[in-house]
């Protein structure tokens, strides 16, 4: 049962960790991509030079103001992906008054970090050898706006575009320029300068390749960009010379509709943003593909090119909250085709009342699966013929499992679904389990034919639970203990090895209040036994679910959400931090500290400091909600978490 005696968020948020696992995610597949984009190039110093300026965002330099326009003020219509961190050095500021960014500051673990930021950073003296900068030094470089982003032409050649604010920085900048210069001659390579508009360029050329590259310096700026189209339309729009045929990506609907969507409910702005227009990107790298414009000639049928685009946006640190992000995925209006199986509904968002209080999150989300059934029958139906997809039901579900799925599963469901997450001790590789509860209609006969039905699968073993029946996986499967009661703690007690290092399913399925119930630990299903008996409190009655439960309800404005959600990260945490300060997870860090440097200052950092305790970092965690929205214009997510209180 979770403690609430020391709640006192600040209140609201985003949930932190999907903030910076979502942040590092986007990073990655920009830093992948541009290796890809430039993989062809000769000049492996250059691509390492590019490389490493894109890793900038891991920085703390001081804020200066770039002369000149933002990002969507310069880049062309027609970008298709877009990542943008307004400030490098706001954003930053605003991570360190973030939770994780605190937990770094505290001094149970600011010894460890300190040591393990040291160590990692000394063990690379190669980079200073190899680009004549120290890592610290590259580090310092980002001064205000970053942005990389990828466009098309209107003849559907790619342009990458990186564009970064450097301030005084300049000089380090101009190194790593001369030294991609002295390796590209070195390798064969040719160099150009060029006068583009009032600005200097210089463009390294790689005989038989078509990737060149463009690099410029612009008021304490420097771009790198894979087009000298792409140069011309940057300065043109620049030095204010462009035409109107030089239209700006903030001139692009589908882009502005989704920014606006992704500032905060107070206005406030967005210390990231990111946009992808995917449609418009593979429709021109296939142009010259017959059989791939082909297909996207047939998207239209499917409905598929009422997908406009996606973005969103993250805000650090907001008045009140720890974070918030947006995510946006544009819809054409009418919805056809593939995008009518969209059939999120409305209704009660408030717990059930025997969902267990100690439960890591909790998500419930409305769904016509009836109204689904329904359109798929009819998509299907418009491209293979009349009937198709019933016969199809018939020959391959109906006949083989003795059922009507259409009558006696897809007709018998109520439309809610309700996911919850726990922890089942000890703390495992898979200790998390899952709970899957999809609400029953009001003359549903599910629950009367169990018997009946389940009778055909003999693996289903009939179990009860003072006095509600359930079924189980038959099989030699240990069996819980009540809630409450003394565990056995033999297993706890045995030595970590291969085999106790994993939890035992023992799936589970049951009908209780109106409910299908499935899951994986059939202590979660005895769990919501006690807790719809009273035995057991549930999370509805919890406060720091009701103090998410008002933030969502501010959050939804005059909207009714199709979904919410409710997480717990410092549940999540204990697990994780269980399992990483085990025996088995030391030594593995242990044993591979001399052939990796991470591991080894991880290593030299847990040994020099010890492992602060739990209750450490646990203090700087608040529970996050989520909200899913179904609009006219397309689907809108927000998440946050909580400020927590001052430790």
């Amino acid at each position: 049962m979770p403690d609430n005696s020391k709640l006192s968020y600040r209140h609201r948020g985003f949930n932190t960790g999907s903030v910076l696992s979502g942040w590092l995610d986007v990073h990655w597949k920009n830093l992948q991509f541009y290796r890809l984009k430039f993989g062809a190039m000769k000049n492996p110093l250059f691509k390492r030079i590019a490389v490493a300026l894109l890793a900038l965002t891991l920085v703390l330099p001081a804020t200066v103001k770039a002369e000149r326009p933002s990002a969507p003020r310069l880049l062309p219509y027609n970008t298709v992906l877009y990542m943008r961190i307004h400030s490098v050095p706001e954003f930053l500021d605003k991570f360190d008054e973030t939770s994780f960014g605190s937990i770094k500051t505290d001094p149970a673990v600011q010894p460890i970090w300190d040591q393990f930021y040291n160590d990692l950073i000394s063990a690379f003296p190669q980079i200073e050898e190899e680009l004549g900068v120290s890592l610290e030094d590259l580090l310092d470089i980002p001064q205000g706006e970053l942005s990389i982003s990828l466009s098309v032409t209107d003849t559907g050649t790619p342009m990458f575009a990186m564009i970064a604010d450097v301030g005084e920085n300049t000089e380090n900048v101009a190194k790593l320029i001369e030294r991609a210069e002295f390796e590209q001659i070195e390798n064969a390579g040719d160099l150009e300068e060029q006068v583009i508009g009032e600005t200097e360029v210089t463009i390294f050329r790689q005989p038989g390749d078509d990737d060149d590259v463009v690099v410029f310096n612009k008021d304490e700026s420097v771009v790198i960009c894979s087009s000298e189209i792409m140069a011309e339309h940057l300065i043109a729009v620049w030095e204010g010379t462009a035409t109107d045929a030089d239209r700006v990506l903030a001139d692009n609907r589908k882009f502005t509709d989704i920014m606006r969507s992704s500032v905060g409910t107070g206005g406030e702005l967005p210390h990231m943003s990111w946009y992808a227009d995917p449609y418009t990107l593979v429709n021109a790298l296939t142009r010259d593909n017959f059989s791939a414009q082909a297909v996207i000639a047939l998207l239209p049928t499917l409905g598929v090119d009422g997908f406009k685009a996606f973005g969103g946006s993250v805000i650090m640190a907001p008045e009140g909250f720890d974070s918030i992000s947006h995510f946006h995925v544009a819809l054409g209006s009418p919805r056809r085709g593939i995008l009518n199986l969209i059939t999120l509904g409305e209704g009660e968002m408030t717990p059930e009342p025997w969902i267990p209080a100690d439960v890591v999150d909790y998500t419930t989300v409305y769904w016509d699966f009836e109204k689904t059934y329904a359109e798929l029958t009819t998509l299907v139906d418009s491209i293979l013929g009349e009937g198709y997809f019933e016969n199809l039901v018939e020959t391959n579900v109906n006949i083989p499992a003795a059922i009507d799925l259409k009558a006696d599963i897809i007709e018998q469901l109520g439309g809610r679904v309700t996911l919850i997450g726990k922890v089942i001790p000890p703390a495992r590789v898979n200790s998390y389990s899952r709970l899957i509860a999809i609400k029953l209609s009001e003359e549903s006969e599910l629950p009367d034919t169990a018997d009946e039905l389940f009778a055909n699968y003999p693996f289903l073993s009939q179990e009860d639970h003072k006095g509600t029946p359930y079924y189980r996986i038959a099989g030699p499967q240990p069996r819980p203990n009540p809630a409450g009661a003394q565990q056995n703690t033999s297993a706890q007690d045995a030595p970590e090895d291969a085999q106790n290092s994993f939890r035992r399913p023992t799936p589970s399925l049951a009908f209780y209040n109106g409910y299908l119930l499935v899951t994986d630990a059939e202590e979660m299903l005895i769990d919501v036994i006690e807790t719809g008996s009273g035995a057991l409190e549930n999370l509805a009655s919890q406060e720091d679910y009701q103090i998410v439960a008002e933030e969502l309800s501010k959050q939804s404005r005059e909207d009714s959400p199709s979904m919410v959600s409710f997480t717990r990260p410092e549940l999540a945490l204990k697990m994780v931090f269980d399992l990483v300060t085990g025996e088995n997870a030391q030594g593995f860090i242990a044993e591979n500290a001399e052939s990796n440097p991470l591991f080894g200052a991880l290593d030299r950092a847990y040994t020099d400091h010890g492992i602060p305790d739990y209750e450490e970092i646990a203090k700087y965690l608040a529970p996050s909600g989520a909200l899913l929205f179904n609009k006219e214009t397309g689907l809108h997510f927000i998440s946050f978490s909580l400020k927590p209180a001052q430790p």
